[in-house]
């Protein structure tokens, strides 16, 4: 399971993104957060990630370019680091250094 809280400009995740998580209910609900002029994604409670979370991180990554919402992702996990540098998309994620 995932849960998201938003404070303010900030999402928080806590949980697994995984493809078992990233229902069509989810994705419906959570692409607004780029609905914003700014976003900050954190992933520090984010206890597991697969290819299907990678995937739907380039996807808000994408809607946030094409809304001028300015996003970026802080506290990766390891995994997620990991799994980027596999798939050589590492450089597409907004990082911020906090």
């Amino acid at each position: 399971m995932i849960e998201v809280q938003q404070v303010d400009q900030t999402a928080v995740f806590n949980g697994a993104l995984t493809r078992a998580t990233i229902t069509r209910a989810f994705d419906k609900k959570y692409r607004k957060l780029v609905d914003n002029k700014r976003i900050v994604i954190d992933l520090a409670k984010v206890s597991q990630i697969d290819t299907a979370g990678l995937a739907w991180i380039l996807l808000l990554i994408e809607l946030a370019a094409s809304k001028a919402c300015h996003m970026s992702l802080v506290n990766l996990p390891d995994d997620l680091l990991k799994l980027a540098k596999l798939s050589a998309v590492d450089t597409l994620l907004p990082i911020e250094n906090t």
